[in-house]
């Protein structure tokens, strides 16, 4: 059994998907439908994803019609998908018996590594003066360009950016992507009082 993570699958999103189907900029992603991007993106995360794994979609997991969500998740691999509310997530409570979890943010351990899960970046995070990671979203690889201590995007655009490839991030290749970033002390944490 695995663990996952990803963000911001904004699947079902028109404005997203790609310029010929956005009515805004020219879209993020280039696809030539709707359906087509939530096809790869859900066929991707299957590729990955086991039905004994675990997912969590750290943020805005479906825009663009909220009576698709149970569709979406049925055609999702994993028995235990966790959803951590991102800006576009106001009608996932509605439908929070088809997800193990739906919560604001939450922590959990991987190999005894501590990994801290929340739609936004943050500068403070549980235990990020103790070597937690921070795995957000929402900000779709934009400000990857300047790392932030051991805290990463871990959306589907920045996987794109990574891997060339709309895909979920295995636990473990977040940690050895993170592995090398060192701790950042912005407030009166530090490494030499450590406080606990």
């Amino acid at each position: 059994m695995s663990t996952f993570i990803t963000s911001d699958l904004h699947l079902g999103h028109s404005n997203i998907a790609g310029p010929n189907t956005s009515i805004w900029k020219e879209g993020y992603r280039g696809f030539e439908s709707v359906e087509q991007m939530d096809d790869e993106i859900i066929n991707n995360i299957n590729r990955f994803v086991q039905p004994e794994d675990t997912l969590y979609v750290v943020g805005d997991f479906a825009m663009g019609g909220h009576t698709r969500i149970p569709d979406y998740r049925r055609r999702i691999n994993s028995q235990e998908v966790h959803i951590i509310l991102g800006n576009h997530d106001a009608h996932i409570r509605k439908y929070a018996d088809l997800f193990a979890s739906v919560s604001e943010s939450k922590t959990i351990f991987v190999n005894k590594q501590g990994i801290y899960l929340h739609h936004y970046a943050c500068r403070v995070w549980e235990g990020s003066h103790k070597g937690f990671l921070h795995a957000y979203g929402h900000s779709h690889g934009s400000i990857e360009h300047s790392p932030y201590g051991k805290s990463m995007d871990v959306g589907i655009d920045n996987a794109f950016k990574i891997f060339g490839a709309y895909r979920p991030f295995q636990a473990e290749e977040f940690m050895y992507l993170m592995h090398k970033r060192k701790i950042e002390f912005p407030d009166h944490h530090s490494s030499e009082t450590n406080v606990r």
